[in-house]
């Protein structure tokens, strides 16, 4: 690994989600690339939030990979620690005016339709975008005149401080 953490110490916090030389072309929309060094894979914002501070208190670069979409990995692989991310809770928010809140690996062309299935208005233009929401919502995705920037009210941040909830105007 890029950095000397010791894969017990991984181990010791998510035990069989870690795995050592673990090909990412499954994981990426065009099927090509090496192996990742070390894999963990995530499935709540809680675990993410955890492996993410864990690199950063024992200083291990890392990279987060979501649905693949717009990444090309070498043939190489990927040293270090890559954090798979299948954090993919939504719930749908009730009142006068309803809403969606969603974990960032869920994979955003399905949340649109999602939505829409349920009658909320809003991300019919994200129904064919590729990726996580949040690859959509760091990279502000678009299309068809939309974009997650109007649609977005607020997104919880994780910062080395920790967790904070982020107006749109705040991720600019």
């Amino acid at each position: 690994m890029t950095k000397a953490v010791a894969l017990a110490d991984l181990r010791a916090v998510f035990g069989d989600q870690v795995e050592e030389q673990v090909r990412l072309a499954p994981y990426t929309s065009a099927r090509i690339g090496g192996p990742a060094e070390v894999l963990v894979t995530l499935r709540s914002a809680d675990e993410l939030a955890r492996a993410v501070q864990f690199c950063w208190e024992h200083g291990q670069a890392f990279h987060l990979l979501g649905a693949g979409s717009n990444l090309l990995v070498s043939d190489q692989g990927v040293r270090g620690v890559v954090l798979l991310n299948k954090a993919r809770e939504v719930k749908i928010v009730e009142g006068a005016e309803p809403s969606v809140w969603a974990e960032s690996g869920v994979i955003f062309s399905n949340l649109a339709r999602r939505a829409a299935a349920l009658g909320l208005a809003g991300l019919e233009w994200a129904a064919t975008v590729p990726g996580t929401v949040g690859g959509a919502v760091y990279g502000n995705a678009g299309a068809f005149g939309g974009d997650v920037a109007r649609d977005l009210s607020a997104a919880e941040v994780l910062t080395p401080a920790g967790r904070a909830w982020w107006p749109v105007e705040g991720l600019e």
